[in-house]
Order: structure tokens, then sequence, then C-alpha cells
């Protein structure tokens, strides 16, 4: 019979980069392409949520054509936070592949929240309530702020943007997590 393991410290830190991502990235949005507040944190949540969500799916779809001691080891850095140095592998290889793989992850992410992005534009183009409801706010924003369109050509530079800024804030905020577990060991 299998064990099965529940991994509740990764489930409340990926909630946690979450909400972390769509404050940051809400704020960028609401900047650069000079949307209304709710709009930007409704297009910030729906894409960080659509790119987790593809994200965990292609993780537990490519694990099993892994080999078994990369599957060990991406299992226990990403769900267990260790490094599993016993299977064979070099610290310096380890964080060569983690490299490599937060590159990889950065891009794919980058990709398709493009993607999202321009869905939800267009779908909120499409939407009757949403088109007068948002309107309104949209307009009173833009009276206040910038005599632009709501949407220039930089959606893939503002979600650039915003994912470097939102990175950059979980990287500091796991940085600070590693150094207060190694002040209080258990």
């Amino acid at each position: 019979m299998p064990i099965a393991v529940l991994p509740l410290r990764a489930v409340m830190f990926q909630i946690l980069f979450l909400l972390v991502a769509i404050a940051v990235e809400s704020f960028i949005f609401k900047k650069k392409l000079h949307l209304s507040g709710r709009t930007s944190i409704e297009y910030a949540t729906s894409i960080n949520l659509f790119s987790t969500i593809i994200g965990w799916i292609a993780f537990f779809f490519f694990l099993p054509f892994l080999p078994f001691k990369l599957q060990a080891q991406l299992i226990n850095f990403i769900l267990f936070n260790n490094f599993a140095t016993h299977l064979g592998f070099s610290l310096l290889r380890v964080y060569l592949d983690l490299v490599l793989f937060a590159l990889l992850t950065f891009i794919l992410i980058i990709c398709l929240e493009v993607f999202a992005l321009e869905f939800l534009i267009n779908l909120n183009k499409f939407s009757l309530r949403s088109t007068i409801e948002n309107q309104r706010e949209t307009e009173n924003y833009r009276a206040k702020h910038s005599p632009k369109t709501v949407l220039d050509s930089n959606k893939s530079n503002s979600i650039l943007t915003a994912n470097v800024y939102s990175q950059t804030f979980i990287l500091l905020i796991l940085f600070l997590i590693q150094r207060f577990s190694y002040l209080n060991p258990k």
C-alpha cells in the first residue's frame, strides 16, 4: 500500500507566493497598462492561477519520464525543500540543474502569461456586463492618469516586468525563510 504524503508546507508556500505575485503584478499592470485597480487585480489573479495550475500539471506529467535520481531530487527540493545530495549528485550539479530548471520555468511562465493576458483582454472585449461596468471604471482612471489607450503595445513588456518583480520578491522571501530556518534548528 503506497504511503500518501501531503506536503502542507509546499501548499502553504504556494498560496503565499500566489498572493505575493498577484499583489506585485496587479500593481505593475495598473501602472504600465493603465488599467483600473479592479481590472488589474482580476487579470493578475487569473493569469497567476492559470500559470500555476498549468505548471503543476506539467510537473506531474513530465516527472515520470525523468530518471529516478532526478525525480527524487526534484520531489525532495520542490515539495520538501531538501537537497538530496546522497543520491549521487554533486552539490554543484544540483545547483546547476536548479538554475536551469528555474530559468526554463520562468520563460515558460512568461509565455503562458502573455497568452493568458491576450485571452483575457479578448474575452473582456466581448463580455457585455464587463464592458459596461469596466468602461466607466477605466474611463475614470484614464481621465485622472493618462490619455493613452487602456492597453498599449507593451503587454509583453509589462508581463516580463511584473514577473521579474514578483519573482524577485518571492526569492527574497525564500532567502529570508531559509535564513530564519537555519537560525532556529529543529
